[in-house]
């Protein structure tokens, strides 16, 4: 493994040399000679067996995936309407050059989701999607209607220049649809905390997991506030502190002190995040909801199983320990 990591490495030196106009072997100005040369020939025929290598993992990502993708050619082969169309329209475009690749298709739903998350529509009293100001400088236009039944509601039609707008982000759109579902998969799991046991001897039963313990303080006048936070795991502990953090919220120093021990975790385990005060986990509607999610990805992106536990009432308890390891 190390020889192949020295011989990337070699690689990398040799193609910065070449881009440069330097032959990295006499390391004079590039000639006729260069190419010739037998350790550059070999540097070249080794870049192209490692790229080959990364193709083939790509198109193996590709054929396994079963989502919807699309590649570079083929949204240089979209083509406008010469007319102001719906966005139904702008998906079937896209979903056309994209067939061959024999995958989910892209509803028009994914595009106005992006556009709505990026200011140029947003929700109608009708609770159908209208043009913001910003999408009417982009070329959207809504319109009322209203059906034989009695239902109302808008539609929106996207000039040409709107149109490349979309086609031009399209890679945009996937990714905020991707980190939407992720963050729709994120759920906690609730630990009920027993009410007739102190924090000591709940830690001392779960000795076996690690916990995340943080405490916060605010002057809310100078926006000024700190944390401790200690994570405890099979008898070892880490403590982290923080002051003059700029905020007007406890509890944002308080997560911020859980965020930075997830950062400190290393292998995947199973940890509980103990706290005194319910902190915004699972409460879409939260102020905290973001910082929280934000606090979860980390951990799973370690491969940490997840849980929160409120002990409440006894954030005194919590407070003596987490300072006892301070």
């Amino acid at each position: 493994m190390n020889n192949e990591i020295e011989k990337l490495q070699q690689a990398r030196v040799f193609m910065d040399y070449l881009a440069n106009g330097v032959d990295p072997v006499t390391n004079t100005d590039v000639n006729a000679d260069t190419l010739n040369n037998e350790e550059v020939k070999t540097c070249f025929r080794y870049i192209s067996d490692v790229l080959s290598g990364k193709i083939d993992v790509v198109e193996g990502y590709i054929k396994r995936s079963p989502d919807f993708y699309i590649t570079e050619e083929q949204i240089s082969e979209l083509k406008t309407f010469s007319y102001d169309c719906k966005v139904s329209e702008l998906s079937n475009e896209i979903n056309r050059v994209t067939e061959e690749n024999g995958k989910k298709k892209l509803p028009a739903t994914w595009i106005n989701d992006w556009l709505e998350a990026e200011g140029y529509l947003c929700k109608s009293e009708l609770r159908s999607r209208v043009a913001t100001e910003k999408g009417r400088e982009l070329g959207i236009t809504s319109e009322y209607r209203k059906l034989d039944n009695g239902n109302e509601y808008y539609i929106n039609f996207y000039s040409e220049q709107a149109q490349l707008f979309v086609f031009g982000h399209i890679h945009e759109i996937l990714e905020y649809r991707n980190e939407r579902r992720f963050h729709e998969k994120l759920k906690i799991q609730n630990l009920n905390y027993p009410d007739d046991t102190s924090v000591e001897d709940f830690i001392k039963e779960n000795r076996d997991k690690c916990f995340i313990l943080s405490i916060g303080s605010c002057d809310s006048v100078a926006e000024a506030g700190s944390y401790i936070s200690v994570l405890l795991y099979k008898g070892k502990s880490k403590v982290l502190r923080k002051s003059d953090i700029t905020t007007n919220s406890a509890n944002k120093c308080i997560l911020m002190g859980i965020l930075d021990a997830a950062l400190s975790i290393k292998l995947p385990t199973n940890v509980i995040i103990l706290t005194s005060t319910t902190l915004g986990f699972n409460s879409p509607k939260s102020v905290n909801y973001s910082f929280c999610q934000e606090i979860y990805r980390i951990l799973t992106e370690k491969e940490c199983e997840v849980s929160v536990s409120v002990c409440q009432g006894r954030g005194n308890e919590l407070n003596s320990i987490v300072k006892s390891f301070s």
